[in-house]
């Protein structure tokens, strides 16, 4: 009888060992699946900052599950660590290999890289996605628009009215409206290159009060107009509402833009036939008429990085002179860098617009959008609240202005700063205390601030867009 109550007692202990167990592994998963659920919520609430810490809680945990490391990437690349979200999304895809939301990761990831056909590759699983199912068609639109394939577009246009209409949703506005705004470019192929494979020359020009970082460009074969060059916008090809009525032309659709500033800027689309740069000539361009504060009651317009990236690109500001090397021939560019003269070689990325890892006054190494109109230089708000406000000499905050693209706007400025690129580091810098949200909601990432170009035209620039890196060299005089 003894023995029998000894073994009861036993097995009863070891029950209730397990039953704890139990309830631990419970709790675990539990609290587990609500953090994934907050992380989703804040990712689509464009709350990168939040969502970087989340994730970083969850990954200590080693988490196994495949959905859960793929939001944990998406809220690591987001934040620009962009090597680390890589390794999570393909271990993710080793093991889950139609997981959409690391397709979603990668395509990002080759977007960024300027690898198109990598970004497709990605970004067709990646539409599978229930959460962030409008990222992800946004994203393989954006790809789709930079290789200029209307089939592809078309294709993705008659996918999403599929998927939304089978969900009983509606088509995200967004995408009916680039949609529209492309209906004359039927059986065409957008930004069609014509061309020799060799390097051109671009001269630089002043123009008014601009500084030295202009060029004169022709439009459908008829006037030449002065572009700024401004890596920081994502588009291809921005002009004056003033050039587009003096080129005749249409208005496709239209929409408001965001910038720097404290206001927002109508904006229609439009088309060209050809634009002439140098030696190369694109045709069936779409176009941007802005009526952003530097065009008004001017005739001008700017090219971004959509333009800039299908180039490897130099910028020497005193020699007056832009030189574009053919993209698959990057050679033809590091042959003429004196390595002996580069002061930075730093990563460079399309994250929509040019991005680069930066720290500010010993801060955290952060994304910064490299901004070649910029006169100054920018740091988010709530990054500067967090990483440097509790270190600086409240004197040193004055209050201050910046004028952008939408027009003036009242900030907080401080000078003397450092800011560190690579092994470079500038001394005596200024920057100024700006929201961020609106821009980083724009491209659904996280950038720390903006660089402008007091940082660049000290050097000539080089920018590989084939390799992804930021050269600069110092001029023969400096070394």
């Amino acid at each position: 009888m003894r023995r029998r109550t000894i073994l009861w007692t036993g097995t009863a202990v070891l029950f209730l060992i397990s039953q704890a167990a139990s309830a631990g592994e419970i709790h675990d998963a539990f609290q587990a699946s609500e953090e994934a659920e907050k992380l989703t919520s804040l990712l689509r609430a464009d709350a990168f900052l939040e969502a970087g810490k989340l994730a970083d809680t969850l990954l200590a945990r080693r988490p196994e599950e495949p959905e859960v490391q793929a939001l944990c990437g998406l809220a690591v690349l987001k934040m620009g660590r962009i090597a680390e979200a890589e390794s999570i999304f393909n271990d993710v895809v080793s093991r889950a290999p139609e997981n959409p939301e690391a397709h979603l990761g990668l395509g990002r990831i080759g977007r960024i890289r300027n690898d198109t056909a990598t970004a497709v590759k990605h970004l067709r699983l990646a539409v599978g996605s229930r959460t962030f199912v409008i990222e992800a068609f946004h994203e393989w639109w954006r790809t789709a628009s930079d290789r200029g394939l209307m089939s592809e577009l078309a294709e993705i246009y008659d996918l999403g009215r599929q998927r939304f209409e089978g969900e009983k949703k509606p088509l995200p506005g967004w995408l009916d409206n680039a949609w529209s705004q492309l209906e004359d470019f039927k059986g065409a192929q957008l930004y069609r290159m014509d061309g020799e494979a060799r390097p051109v020359t671009i001269p630089l020009v002043h123009h008014g009060h601009d500084d030295n970082r202009m060029f004169r460009m022709r439009i459908n074969g008829r006037a030449e107009y002065p572009f700024d060059i401004d890596s920081a916008a994502a588009n291809f090809l921005m002009i004056s509402p003033l050039a587009a009525k003096e080129l005749g032309l249409k208005s496709t659709g239209k929409a408001f833009a965001t910038g720097v500033g404290s206001g927002s800027a109508p904006q229609s689309f439009a088309r060209l036939d050809r634009v002439d740069l140098g030696g190369w000539t694109f045709r069936d361009v779409p176009v941007l008429i802005s009526d952003i504060v530097p065009f008004r009651g001017l005739k001008k317009g700017l090219i971004g990085t959509g333009l800039l990236k299908r180039f490897n690109v130099t910028i020497d500001v005193r020699a007056g002179r832009m030189d574009l090397y053919p993209l698959d021939r990057p050679d033809l560019m590091t042959a003429r860098i004196d390595r002996s003269a580069v002061a930075a070689d730093i990563p460079l990325y399309c994250f929509d617009q040019t991005v680069v890892p930066a720290s500010i006054e010993g801060g955290p190494e952060g994304l910064y959008i490299l901004d070649t109109a910029a006169a100054t230089n920018l740091i988010d708000a709530d990054f500067f609240k967090e990483h440097l406000k509790p270190r600086l000499d409240p004197a040193r905050i004055i209050p201050s202005g910046i004028r952008g693209a939408q027009g003036a706007q009242n900030v907080n400025r401080v000078d003397g700063i450092s800011i560190r690129l690579g092994d470079l580091v500038f001394d005596k810098q200024t920057v100024n205390e700006f929201s961020m949200r609106g821009l980083n909601a724009v491209t659904r990432r996280y950038a720390a601030g903006l660089l402008g170009n007091p940082l660049l035209w000290p050097y000539r620039v080089h920018m590989d867009f084939r390799n992804g890196r930021l050269i600069l060299e110092r001029f023969p005089d400096e070394k």
